[in-house]
Formats: structure tokens, sequence, C-alpha cells
């Protein structure tokens, strides 16, 4: 994961017209390693799955945080990313309720696979749709 976001400085892409589809690609790509990791019971390739998901997460939390650090002033990084944060955790914790916890829907690991798995498919689709956008509109 370190790795791949030490490579986003070194990388010579025109952020403004191709981060949203950077961010697409790699919204599918740890969609496809979640569904990867409900469809097989192999745990090697769960395990690969693990990997190939924390390295696309950490790169695309890069991307976007460079996204939104590229359009800000220095005076309102830390209410910004403080606020997204928070925003973050406040998500994550409806979501692990929902799903995990006993009191909401108290699903098993392969089924949480799924919900994950089609909630970054969707994200995905939202990136991608938006890049196209973009793309189409910059021609």
């Amino acid at each position: 994961g370190s790795a791949t976001s030490m490579a986003v400085g070194y990388a010579k892409v025109n952020w403004d017209l191709s981060g949203e589809l950077a961010l697409g690609i790699f919204s599918a790509m740890e969609s496809g390693s979640l569904f990867l990791m409900h469809f097989t019971d192999n745990i090697w390739a769960c395990y690969a799955g693990y990997l190939a998901f924390k390295a696309f997460y950490m790169l695309l939390i890069t991307i976007a945080t460079f996204q939104i650090a590229v359009n800000l002033s220095m005076e309102r990084y830390a209410l910004i990313f403080g606020f997204n944060n928070f925003v973050a955790l406040v998500i994550q914790t409806i979501l692990t309720v929902v799903v995990v916890d006993s009191k909401g829907l108290g699903l098993d690991i392969s089924t949480q696979f799924l919900i994950y798995g089609s909630y970054f498919t969707f994200i995905a689709g939202i990136f991608l749709t938006r890049s196209i956008y973009t793309i189409v509109s910059n021609k």
C-alpha cells in the first residue's frame, strides 16, 4: 500500500482530467477483490484478494486526498481533513452497526464481502460516470 501511494507522487498524470477515472478504476478493482473473497473458498485467494484490496485502497485514499488538497488553501487543510475523517468514521460506524453487529443484520463474513463489494461497485459507478462526463465535456 505504501509503495503504491509513493508511486502516485512520481506518476506524470493530469489528475484534473483523469483523477476521477483513476478513482473509478481503483474502486472497481477493490470491488473485484471483495467479490473474489466472497465467491471463493480458497484461503490463499482470500489472502491475495485482501492484499490487493489494501493496496488499491491505500492508492485510492492517496489520490482522493491529493484531489481534495489541490483545491484548498493551506489554512483549510486541518478543517477539511478533520471533517472528512469525522464523517468517514460516522459512516463506518453506521455501516458496521448495520452490517456486522447483532443488533443490526448480523451478517456472516462472506455476506459482508458481498455487501462491501456492492458498495464499492456503486462508488466505482459514480466515479466512472463523472469521469466520462468530464472527459467528454473537455473534448
